[in-house]
Parts: structure tokens; sequence; C-alpha cells
């Protein structure tokens, strides 16, 4: 039998709260295992510690819904030192678990620092997602992850920025069969703090124009090369969502700058409150900028209204 397929027979005999216990188990687990190993002071730092209680009175309680007590997970750091020219310095290894991570979840991992620069961090972020790729679900695997990074770390600060420079839109464009995407996205809600901030470094990052909408529903669109689309559709799927889908997707080959409704990309509320970002979202405000960016028709595909 392929060892492929083990883990999914076996989770397809959990039931809903079998699968929550498995998965925050494993990962007190590994939290420990990694206390011990980053235990100098000043290498790990966990945001929350208040997750861990909440985690083990989730376990010790066998009564309760999952869904129900579980409203935060585990998100902490990882100094390591890294060779910078005859120094060492310190990056920093954010770890996000959502709450099905391992075995239905990925683990989100972001290095920050500035030893890298825009071009080396997209390249970074993406053999990021390569590796967890690869990784076996049925085990926790931060561990690894860390591991492998400080190699990866210590090689890419010192490769030149110029071998991982996305072209320049004045240049892509003259490209005549240049491959382009306009992707809307809905989302149940967008209300972390740290989503709304990563939404927008992302799409900036990856020089994709549009909007995104805060609150509930959550509303996301963004255009541009159709790589950089789906990458953005890749980091954002791997976040810890209640919903989230793609509702449309515009392809077209051509020049992009020309296609392009929004100038630049903005997080808008849409509300008659702007001070008040948990306000109800005024519809008429929403289809009046719809309108004014040639994408009236969307009303219909996001609320089935005509």
């Amino acid at each position: 039998m392929d060892t492929d397929d083990q883990p999914t027979i076996q989770l397809e005999q959990l039931n809903e709260r079998e699968l929550y216990v498995q998965c925050i188990s494993k990962q007190l687990e590994e939290l420990d295992l990694l206390s011990s190993i980053y235990c100098t002071p000043g290498e790990m730092h966990i945001f929350d510690a208040s997750v861990i209680s909440d985690f083990n009175d989730f376990l010790n309680t066998p009564t309760v819904v999952p869904t129900q007590v579980l409203k935060a997970h585990l998100d902490y750091v990882i100094s390591v030192s890294v060779l910078h020219g005859k120094s060492k310095e310190k990056v920093d290894i954010r770890i996000e678990l959502p709450n099905l991570y391992p075995l239905l979840e990925n683990a989100i991992v972001t290095v920050i620092s500035a030893l890298l620069g825009k071009a080396k961090e997209m390249h970074l972020k993406r053999e990021i997602e390569k590796y967890i790729a690869s990784m076996d679900k049925s085990e926790c695997y931060v561990f690894q992850v860390v591991s492998w990074l400080q190699d990866e770390l210590n090689e890419l600060i010192m490769r030149d920025a110029s071998e991982f420079e996305l072209k320049k839109q004045s240049a892509v464009d003259n490209e005549c069969a240049l491959e382009c995407e306009r992707l809307w996205i809905y989302s149940h809600h967008i209300k972390s703090k740290k989503k709304r901030q990563e939404i927008q470094r992302v799409a900036r990052n990856m020089d994709l124009s549009g909007f995104s909408r805060p609150g509930k529903p959550g509303i996301i669109c963004v255009e541009g090369l159709h790589e950089h689309t789906q990458e953005f559709w890749r980091t954002l799927k791997a976040m810890h969502w209640q919903h989230i889908t793609i509702c449309k997707s515009e392809l077209w080959q051509g020049k992009l700058a020309q296609r392009r409704r929004f100038d630049g990309f903005k997080e808008q509320l849409f509300c008659d409150d702007l001070d008040n970002e948990e306000g109800v979202m005024n519809m008429a405000l929403f289809m009046k900028y719809l309108e004014t960016h040639k994408s009236g028709y969307m009303k219909k595909e996001l609320f089935g209204l005509e």
C-alpha cells in the first residue's frame, strides 16, 4: 500500500473531536520538544501562552465541542543564527499552527529578516511551501522545517539578489503573450489584524492591484500576472479560515497595465463610520465602488443580486 494514502485512511475513521484531539495533542508534544531544544533566553517566544491552557482544558473535557472552545491557535517565533559575512545575525522564524495541523492543515512559516530583501523573501516563501508540501503530514514537522531553513538561509543570504529579481513591469508588459488574471475571493469574514496585514503585504510584494474588504463578509480582489495571483491564493489558503473560496477568475493574455481596473492594492471598509472597523458594510457604497471600477457585474457573483 502506498504510504502516502495511510494518513487519509486513518483520518476517515476519526470523528470531529477525535481529529482535534489528535492534532492538539501532537502540537503540545511538539511544543514541549521545541521548548527543550530552543531553551536559551530569546530563542523561542510564544505570543499567547494562554492558548496552551485552552488546549489542555479542551483535552481534559470530553464533552466540549472543539469549534466552540478552540478560539485561538499556537503562534510562536524561533530565533536562529545565520552567517552574514564574518559575523552571525539573528533571524526570526514565525510559526502559526492552525488547530488541525498537522493532519489536515499546513503550518504557516514566515521568515522575518532585513537580510533578505523582497526578491529573496518571495523566493524563500515559495521554497518553504514546496518543502512543507513534501512533509509527512501524519506527524508534526516544525523542527525539520526550522533546521532546513537554517541551512537554506546561510546559503541564500550569500547569493546575489539579482538572481531572484522579478521582471520589471515595463518589460513584461511588452510581451504579447503575457498571462494575466483577476481573482475575486469571498470569505465568511476577515477580522484578524495579522491576516489583514499579511494580505496587504503579499499583494503589494507581488505587484497586485485590487482591494480587500475586512469584516463580515470578507471580499478580496487581486489582479496581476497569473503566476502572482496564484501565488497569492496559495498563501491565502494556507491561513486558517472558516470559509474562503474563489468566486470568479478572469484570465486574459496581453498587456497588463492597460487592463488593470484598480490603482495599487488598498483595504476598503465600505462603512458609513470609517472609525468602526466592525461596522456593517454599506451595500450602496460597495456597489458604487464596483461600478466605478467596471466591475458592477460582480454583485451577482458575490451576492446573487441582479
